[in-house]
Formats: structure tokens, C-alpha cells, sequence
């Protein structure tokens, strides 16, 4: 079927995303390439517009999972959606916005997640991928800080601050994590690495063979060595590919069987979520938006279970979602606050001075 006719933006950049969308629509016919050929070959401006819509729409594929891109494409169909009768030529108009915008998008990315040489640095809801100088990759989650400690003698790294992904490239020196007051050994390895503000550890083992031991952030530590005695060796923890070891303040560490697909899903711009408390779903949601989620202090939402994979940073996404499959009532009570109410059949049963968690 012939798509709609709508009048082409003026400005070129806009008019290259539009077409970009509207030459990839199912229904796009003859009579579209036509008009964009003639649109096109119209003005030699067209056709450079739309060869940097193509590039910046690969730079959007690319970083499709990125937070700021999830949280960009939220104000983009909101707006749009406001400002324009047609659907079609919103997400033209949506697709250009965001393809003027995406490259600042990396730019910052680029240019805020290092503050100097040794230093990595990550905002809230950024995230960044390195590659050091030996070919490892380290990956940034949101408001995390990596500090680069390379010697010739061994390569090593201090979790300040979040957390973080490590592929480790095989060579003789070692390369070790420190975060808290674990230290953590690899050899070609991938592992993630997440330090919490009350100084818990988690260590999940994706592949290959790390060991784990107590170490000082006051200085860099020597070299891994093999231990000799007994006595040694209890003071090590080894995981296997799948395990992960938390570490909390006073108490013991403890081994348990990782969900790799919820502690990596950050990687691809994922929160998964499997019966975890409503209070521990926003927590860690609210680390990957400056709008924080509130929940009202009421025991009937302590039992409510969260489950499903979200978009990390799309705080609207997810409490619409609650809002549907929980009696939930969520309401707007800053510009950068969101309320979360119990909510049943007799209407809003909380009162305007209850306290929140």
C-alpha cells in the first residue's frame, strides 16, 4: 500500500532522516524512491545529509543498548508525538533528532569516561567499552570509576567505584582486579567485577579461571605467586566458570551459582529482573537514570515480586510496566523524583504523609 503523503522537512538533516526511515518502511513503493531520488539529486546538500543518516544510523545500531540512547529515544517520542499529527513523519522527525544527536552522544562518551591517562570514569547512566594497551577490554557500567596501575611487572586495576567487565588478553604478567578488599587474579579470562557504596564485592566468573584473595588498596600489590604451603592456599578462592563470589562487610563469603544472563546483561543495555523485591528492582534501577524511583513505605508492596528484562535507564518503560502487573500507582512528585503507591480496587490507599523507603 502507497505510504501517506507528507509534507518533507526543509532542513536537509531532518529531510535525510526522514527519507532514511521511509525507504526502509515494508510498505515503501516506487513512487517513494522516485521522490527520493528527485530529492536527493534536487541539491548536492541532500545527498551528503543523507549519506551521514546512513553513518549515524549505524552509530545508533551500534549503541543501541546504551543508556543515554534509551533515555534520548524516551524524550524523542515524546515529544514528537506531541508536536506532529502523523506517526510516520514523527519517527522520521524522531529518527533525524536522534541521529543529529547521537554523535554527541559518543562524543561524550569518549571524552568524559577518562579524566586522565590511569583514570576511567563512567556517569550515571553512561557506559563505555576500552581496550587497554595489552588488548584487554574493560567495559564501564554506570557512575563507575577504574583506576590503571600497569607495571612491567604485572597489569592491575582498582575497581574505585561500580562496576566493571574484564576480557583479560593472555600474556606472562598478571593481570589482577582490586576492589574492596578483594584482589582478583586472571589469565585469559572474563569475569565482571562490582563493588557496592557499602563496600560489598560480587565476583562472577563468565569464562576462563580467576583466583580471589584479600589485598590493600594502599598500594600495588606484588605479583601473584603460587602458594607453597596449606596454609596459603586456604587463604584463596577459586571459581569456576558460572560461580560468583560475594563478599560483604562481616560476613563470610560465599560461593553461589551465578545467573550470568542477569549479572551481564548491563553489557547489552539489559536489567534482568527474576523475583527480586520491588525495593531491590528500583534500587538497581535507579542507578542508571538521574529520575530515582521512591517506593512508599507500605508492607503490602515489601511481597511484590519483579520479573522481566528492561531497558537499563528507560524509567518510564518500567513503571509502566509495573503500574500494569502490579497494584501499583505511580505519580510524579519532582522533575526528577517518581512515587511508587499501593494501589487496589477502592482506589489509592495511602495517605499523602506516609514516609518512603
Amino acid at each position: 500500500m502507497k505510504l501517506v503523503s507528507v509534507n518533507i522537512p526543509k532542513d536537509s538533516a531532518e529531510a535525510a532522516g526522514y527519507w532514511v526511515v521511509r525507504l526502509e518502511s515494508p510498505n515503501c513503493g516506487p513512487a517513494d524512491r522516485t521522490a527520493f531520488e528527485a530529492w536527493r539529486a534536487a541539491d548536492k546538500r541532500h545527498a551528503e545529509a543523507y549519506a551521514r543518516a546512513q553513518n549515524m544510523l549505524g552509530l545508533v545500531d551500534l549503541h543501541l543498548g546504551s543508556m543515554e540512547l534509551t533515555e534520548l529515544g524516551e524524550q524523542v517520542f515524546v515529544e514528537t508525538r506531541k508536536s506532529h499529527k502523523s506517526s510516520f513523519y514523527s519517527a522520521a522527525v524522531g529518527l533525524a533528532m536522534a541521529c543529529t544527536l547521537i554523535v554527541s552522544v559518543v562524543l561524550i562518551q569518549q571524552t568524559r569516561v577518562i579524566k586522565s591517562e590511569n583514570i576511567l570514569e563512567t556517569a550515571v547512566g553512561q557506559r563505555s567499552t576500552i581496550t587497554l594497551s595489552d588488548d584487554s577490554i574493560v567495559t564501564l557500567n554506570t557512575d563507575s570509576l577504574v583506576e590503571l596501575r600497569y607495571t612491567q611487572d604485572v597489569r592491575q586495576l582498582v575497581l574505585v567505584r561500580g562496576q566493571a567487565h574484564f576480557e583479560v588478553k593472555k600474556e606472562p604478567r598478571p593481570f589482577e582486579v582490586l576492589a574492596g578488599d578483594q584482589r582478583i587474579v586472571a589469565l585469559g579470562t572474563a569475569f565482571d567485577v562490582r563493588l557496592d557504596a557499602d563496600q560489598s564485592v560480587q565476583v562472577t566468573l563468565v569464562e576462563g579461571r580467576i583466583s580471589i584473595d584479600e589485598a590493600t588498596l594502599s598500594a600495588p600489590v606484588k605479583p601473584s605467586i603460587i602458594p607453597s604451603t596449606i596454609d596459603q592456599l586456604t587463604l584463596l578462592t577459586e571459581l569456576e566458570a558460572g560461580e560468583q563470589l560475594i563478599v560483604e562487610p562481616d560476613a563470610l563469603p560465599l560461593v553461589v551459582k551465578a545467573d550470568i544472563e542477569q549479572v551481564v546483561g548491563w553489557l547489552d543495555g539489559r536489567l534482568v529482573f527474576r523475583k527480586d523485591s520491588l525495593e531491590e528492582a528500583v534500587a538497581e534501577f535507579n542507578r542508571y537514570s538521574s529520575r530515582k524511583i521512591v517506593v512508599a513505605n507500605d508492607a503490602r508492596l515489601d511481597a511484590i515480586k519483579v520479573n522481566g528484562v528492561f531497558n537499563a535507564g528507560s524509567t518510564n518503560q518500567f513503571v509502566a510496566a509495573l503500574e500494569t502487573l502490579h497494584p501499583i500507582k505511580a505519580r510524579e512528585f519532582a522533575s526528577d523524583r517518581i512515587e511508587l503507591r499501593w494501589w487496589d480496587a477502592a482506589g489509592l490507599i495511602a495517605t499523602e504523609t506516609d514516609t518512603l523507603h
